[in-house]
């Protein structure tokens, strides 16, 4: 089974490079050669190319929907973020909206299941390496969801 990790966001934004944060910390680990660990970026579209002919696709990013600092979120395709979260590094288009043209313009080439993994933030727009307190400690939660969904 061909997985694939994205991690979204900016490294250089402060909390927007959350899945990337965590996308480094899964790169420490021993992971399994059927799993392959991307920096997504901000994404849009292009989300589709990095996630086609795989079997499972695991999507972590920034949300921001005014709960509190460092919630962690999970979400599969079929039950999305409500409308009044954002998941930050997709500017140009929701997620959700990406994987429905993505199910209606290459159908056979999505993954069989896709989960999203969000942590809610602090600051997303000011220029940064590092994360805000509460954000940082999500980093190991999510580490460890993420090698759970990969049977790790």
């Amino acid at each position: 089974m061909r997985i694939h990790v994205l991690g979204c966001g900016n490294l250089l934004v402060g909390d927007d490079g959350f899945g990337v944060h965590v996308l480094k910390e899964l790169e420490k680990r021993d992971l399994p050669s059927n799993i392959e660990l991307i920096e997504a970026g901000t994404g849009g579209l292009d989300i589709l190319n990095l996630i086609e002919s795989t079997d499972k696709a695991i999507i972590i990013d920034a949300v921001k929907s005014g709960g509190k600092i460092g919630n962690v979120y999970r979400f599969t395709e079929k039950d999305l973020p409500p409308s009044n979260m954002s998941l930050l590094s997709l500017h140009d288009l929701g997620l959700a909206d990406v994987l429905k043209t993505g199910r209606i313009i290459q159908p056979k080439r999505m993954p069989k299941e896709i989960i999203i993994i969000g942590c809610e933030v602090q600051q997303a727009d000011e220029i940064r390496l590092e994360l805000s307190p509460d954000v940082a400690k999500a980093v190991p939660v999510v580490v460890d969801m993420v090698l759970k969904e990969v049977g790790n």
